[in-house]
């Protein structure tokens, strides 16, 4: 699973991909030196969400070609999000990231997202902390 939209408005911005990297459509990225790259553990900024796939097996795999991805127009737009354990204590809180897919709730060094609700023990709907500020 991945990043899902849950509401709130977005603007596809295109960015160009670090050459020769595989993306997850729905993954978080961010840029490094000025081309996207999935959101790691350790990333301490999101631009947003990738919306396409990258495989090795593509023809551009290798290319530093422009891909989609989602940014947010206003604060409040949620995601649903993977993770693991969460509970009602988690809302309100600002987390890391476990990978570019899944939510870290044990980490909060970096902030990259802000828990609003608890869908399951193991999915969350959040806000993302970007560093493109599209908002109105």
């Amino acid at each position: 699973m991945s990043f899902i939209r849950r509401k709130g408005q977005t603007k596809a911005l295109w960015f160009p991909k670090t050459a020769s990297t595989a993306f997850t459509d729905g993954a978080l990225v961010t840029l490094s030196s000025g081309y996207l790259i999935p959101c790691t553990s350790t990333t301490a900024s999101v631009v947003g969400v990738c919306r396409k796939a990258v495989a090795a097996t593509d023809s551009d795999y290798a290319s530093t070609t422009s891909i989609p991805v989602e940014v947010p127009v206003e604060p409040s737009v949620e995601y649903e999000a993977l993770t693991a354990s969460a509970t009602a204590a988690n809302v309100g809180g600002s987390y890391d990231l476990t990978d570019s897919v899944t939510v870290n709730l044990s980490g909060s060094t970096y902030k990259i997202v802000n828990v609003v609700s608890v869908i399951s023990a193991t999915k969350v709907a959040v806000t993302l902390n970007t560093v493109y500020t599209l908002y109105a």
